[in-house]
């Protein structure tokens, strides 16, 4: 692009104008008007006198509000409670049983391992119900868990992984056992010393058998059972939550 001269006397009042006027797809516009940069037309305004119109600065964005109103965001800024309930601690001996994802004040979405095909024929296959937890987890922003930082996220990352399923965008997450371990003087930080501490609610207790008699041999009413204990845990993982936002002094990526 050759050198444009800057315009003088009145020409250059007007363009000085019209710069303070415009927001900034408007200066783009202005300075492709007089063939340059923005950034030299930055630099001719800058060699001026006092702008005779004051910079309206209420709107660089190139977009008006009504238009920012009406995008359709593809995460929720929200906070959503997570509980998981597996056949065991590690990714590489256990699978996947139920899912709870709670929206902060609303019902929970849930997904059991038994609505799969594969819990007929092939219950080590828990791809599907994994590859949908990501997905609905990647549509929230904050994640509240209570040792979720520790076990219920590395889970399904590692089990991610293993299935070449998308990775979870990053998302921050709040772990009530981090706070409580950090701020309460406490014999346990379990969810259910501190639901009863703190007259949360109770939490059911679920039997060992009640995981075998799921995972192994595809009981449904052992499962029903698991499924209800998760939801019960993501209830009073958001009671909890806000016992202990008040002790929260950072959110960290997940």
């Amino acid at each position: 692009m050759p050198k444009r001269k800057k315009p003088m006397g009145q020409e250059y009042e007007a363009l000085k104008d019209d710069y303070y006027k415009a927001n900034h797809a408007g200066r783009v516009a202005l300075a492709r008007r007089f063939g340059i940069h923005l950034d030299s037309l930055k630099h001719w305004i800058s060699q001026g006198d006092t702008p005779s119109v004051e910079p309206d600065d209420t709107d660089n964005t190139g977009i008006a509000l009504d238009g920012l109103l009406v995008l359709n965001p593809a995460i929720k800024l929200d906070f959503v409670s997570f509980d998981i309930e597996t056949s065991g601690l590690q990714a590489d001996f256990a699978i996947t049983l139920c899912a709870c994802i709670k929206p902060f004040g609303q019902p929970p979405v849930v997904f059991r391992a038994d609505d799969y095909p594969e819990w007929n024929y092939c219950r080590a296959d828990d791809h599907r119900i994994i590859a949908d937890i990501v997905t609905e987890l990647s549509r929230h922003a904050i994640v509240i868990g209570h040792y979720g930082s520790r076990f219920d996220i590395p889970f399904i990352r590692a089990k991610s992984v293993k299935y070449g399923l998308p990775l979870l965008p990053p998302i921050f997450g709040i772990d009530t056992w981090l706070i409580a371990r950090q701020n309460f003087r406490l014999a346990s930080r379990r969810l259910k010393a501190l639901s009863r501490y703190f007259d949360l609610g109770q939490k059911s207790d679920v039997e060992g058998p009640l995981w075998m008699d799921a995972a192994f041999d595809g009981n449904k009413e052992a499962l029903d059972a698991i499924v209800e204990h998760n939801i019960v845990d993501c209830e009073l993982l958001e009671k909890l939550a806000c016992i202990t936002f008040p002790y929260l002094k950072s959110i960290r990526k997940l």
